[in-house]
């Protein structure tokens, strides 16, 4: 959600030819285009006309996680797939993915699923009234970004976060894709919790921050 919500600021920014007064910008397994993946999301997109139909004021995720979890860890498994779409195998602590699943959700109001559900659609992403196509844009920026993706991310798959930083000029843009053929993998929340975070992720973050840091030089 940080991500998007940088993308379409700097979006804005390039639109009005404004300074969003950023020295640099980094997203992990973010996007704004979502139509040539195929992100588990999509599940929940054709939810979308029938929840603004039926004017539902929000829906309670984290409600919905935290009772259904328990389940997903037990025989037969019929909801492990929920544990896949967090974290890959054996790459987060398990109390930690407890503690995450189990607190870190909370109820989300229906219009921003709405608006979400446009990233699924020709054109990507655009604000509320849907006259504004943040990629559209993205063209115009100035910021340079870092771009994280992980290998096994069935939320916003590698394909997805690419196809948001392809249309950003590329002397701004370092994409990178974490995981290895022979693992370990990363899975959406693996980039900030999993096990390697500390030694792989964050070194790369930093290091790209502190290349555009102007008080650290």
């Amino acid at each position: 959600m940080g991500g998007i919500l940088l993308y379409a600021m700097v979006s804005k920014c390039g639109f009005e030819g404004a300074d969003p007064e950023l020295a640099a910008i980094v997203t992990l397994a973010s996007s704004v285009d979502y139509t040539t993946s195929n992100s588990s999301l999509k599940l929940f997109v054709p939810l979308a006309d029938p929840a603004e139909m039926l004017r539902v004021p929000a829906v309670p995720l984290g409600t919905l996680l935290s009772t259904t979890y328990p389940i997903s860890s037990r025989a037969p498994y019929i909801l492990s797939l929920l544990r896949s779409q967090i974290s890959a195998k054996d790459m987060m602590d398990p109390e930690l993915l407890s503690k995450l699943i189990l607190n870190n959700f909370c109820t989300v109001p229906a219009k921003v699923l709405l608006q979400l559900a446009t990233s699924f659609r020709d054109g990507g992403l655009r604000n509320r009234a849907g006259t504004f196509f943040f990629k559209e844009h993205l063209g115009k920026i100035k910021v340079p970004v870092l771009a994280l993706a992980g290998d096994e991310d069935l939320i916003c798959p590698p394909e997805a976060v690419y196809e948001t930083v392809k249309v950003i000029p590329q002397h701004l843009v370092t994409y990178k894709v974490f995981g290895k053929p022979e693992g370990p993998h990363y899975a959406h929340y693996d980039l900030v919790g999993g096990r390697k975070a500390v030694h792989e992720v964050y070194p790369c973050i930093i290091e790209f921050l502190s290349q555009h840091d102007d008080v650290s030089s």
